[in-house]
């Protein structure tokens, strides 16, 4: 079973996917994806279908319901994956 170091790091990769400029950038658990790292409303849709894909399910809906509370962090994102 993968390690949660190793589910952020892949999830650090598919960010660098949908928005290449950032690679190379440090990203850390906290870091908001839309105030800090720049990701816009269809960054972050295609950012859940590549977490889908890869990572296990995860409802962006429901995420973007919860905003307010999370702050759309990075860790956010991991907290609300469910395992495939």
């Amino acid at each position: 079973m993968p390690t949660d170091t190793v589910v952020f790091d892949q999830l650090v990769k598919l960010i660098f996917e949908v928005k290449p400029g950032l690679a190379g950038s440090e990203v850390l658990p906290e870091d908001s994806l839309v105030d800090g790292l720049g990701l816009d409303s269809l960054d972050i849709l295609q950012l859940s279908r590549k977490v889908n894909r890869d990572l296990g399910f995860f409802d962006l809906d429901e995420w973007g319901e919860a905003a307010d509370s999370h702050g759309r962090t990075v860790s956010s994102i991991l907290d609300a994956l469910e395992p495939a």
